[in-house]
């Protein structure tokens, strides 16, 4: 559990993220909810899922996000095997 000042600080550098003053703010909540998808936090992608529905943000937009997210995570596995399947073929 983190201490107060440890939270606090969390708290303000989370703050600085969410509310940036350079990106719109329903840009920034969709790269929330991307970046909650992409590393499986659960908790996460029900509170941005929830703040996106206040903000009516709609289910193509979100669809959309998820769909890149996949790519990418797709991506990244063809990648990394390709990068086993090179190293395998280096060894023999």
């Amino acid at each position: 559990m983190l201490k107060s000042k440890q939270q606090e600080t969390f708290g303000a550098f989370y703050d600085s993220v969410r509310h940036n003053n350079i990106l719109e703010p329903k840009t920034t909540l969709l790269l929330h909810m991307a970046a909650a998808m992409a590393v499986g936090c659960t908790p996460c992608m029900d509170y941005y899922l929830g703040q996106a529905r206040k903000e009516m943000i709609t289910d193509e937009e979100i669809s959309a996000v998820q769909g890149v997210v996949m790519a990418v995570s797709a991506g990244r596995v063809n990648a990394q095997f390709r990068e086993v399947e090179r190293k395998a073929r280096e060894s023999k």
